[in-house]
């Protein structure tokens, strides 16, 4: 089914309902909404929640697919870099590959409802169904906590079909984010309180043999993420030191580096963006990019730091560095 998409989406990039104050722009402004239509082909595969779907553009009669995960507030058609990806992979079709964008559980506002478990079962389903329709390669783009889905996915790859690479941009570390930027000064003591109230009701589930199922008080959560329901779950998965989503804070110990990178069984290209608003200045991507390059031999050599690209990678020139590289990376696959 072909749909035509005039998007008064904004780009909901992870962060977007991030308030950072000043006059530091907001991760929807840079992102950029649509302002031109646009054609998709919209994919409703077979699966056991509803209203999961995927959305092709791109070359015609591509072999290969590239499924594109949105971060935090994100989904289909909110990143305006999806879109130039798509028009590189159109502008180069000898590639043989289209973009795929995943509408999952967790996508836009439902972020703190599903964990990294649901999402690595939305993508399970989406690869079983392109396998289904003849793709023959299957790359796996992760923007923000899409990286850490990857991470997840090859984790549990013994559970869900196999994938030929994977490509992770924007891999923050969320406690870092939470802790250093979303945080206000003012709401820390809050911040820690709810930190603690969850790690006791965690605890609590555990010496019980419960499931984890209760929710975040929303006057403890930080204003950024306020209106926004949080299992407390996830809350702990994103802000707990070793978390289920904490894979690439900067404080990791080797073990953890080397464990963490060297389970990788598939080439992964992995760029940080030189200038995004979720990493503290202190923070050396360079250094953690050669860190994880020599931790892992899947890591591409085509790793790096993406020259002066927020956190969305939402400027023209960051963007057109990022497709030229994501070119490059597919002619290794």
């Amino acid at each position: 089914m072909k749909v035509w998409a005039l998007s008064a989406l904004f780009a909901f990039a992870r962060g977007a309902v991030v308030a950072t104050g000043g006059d530091q722009e907001s991760a929807v402004e840079q992102a950029s909404p649509y302002t031109t239509p646009f054609q998709a082909t919209v994919h409703r595969f077979e699966y056991s929640t509803p209203n999961v779907c995927a959305y092709e553009s791109g070359p015609d009669n591509a072999e290969n697919a590239l499924v594109f995960i949105a971060g935090f507030g994100g989904g289909p058609h909110t990143m305006s870099v999806a879109r130039k990806i798509s028009e590189k992979l159109t502008d180069n079709p000898e590639l043989g590959y289209s973009l795929f964008e995943i509408r999952m559980r967790s996508s836009f506002e439902s972020y703190g409802s599903f964990g990294m478990l649901e999402d690595v079962q939305d993508i399970g389903a989406l690869v079983k169904y392109l396998r289904m329709i003849g793709r023959k390669k299957i790359v796996l783009l992760g923007h923000s906590i899409g990286c850490q889905d990857i991470m997840t996915y090859n984790k549990l790859k013994d559970e869900f079909p196999p994938v030929d690479g994977f490509i992770l941009q924007g891999p923050i570390s969320d406690r870092e984010a939470f802790k250093n930027i979303i945080v206000k000064p003012g709401e820390m003591n809050n911040y820690l309180e709810a930190l603690e109230y969850a790690r006791e009701t965690a605890i609590l589930a555990r010496v019980n043999s419960n499931e984890i199922l209760d929710w975040m008080p929303r006057w403890l959560m930080p204003e950024a993420v306020r209106n926004i329901p949080f299992a407390i779950y996830r809350f702990l998965s994103l802000v707990d030191v070793g978390g289920d989503d904490d894979f690439f804070s900067p404080d990791l110990s080797s073990e953890d580096v080397s464990r963490i990178w060297k389970s990788l069984t598939k080439p992964a290209m992995v760029l940080h963006s030189g200038q995004d608003e979720f990493v503290p200045e202190s923070v050396d991507k360079e250094g953690l990019i050669s860190e994880w390059k020599a931790a892992g031999p899947k890591v591409s050599p085509l790793s790096g730091v993406i020259p002066d690209a927020n956190h969305a990678v939402s400027e023209a020139a960051p963007a057109a560095w990022f497709c030229e590289r994501i070119e490059e990376f597919l002619q290794t696959i």
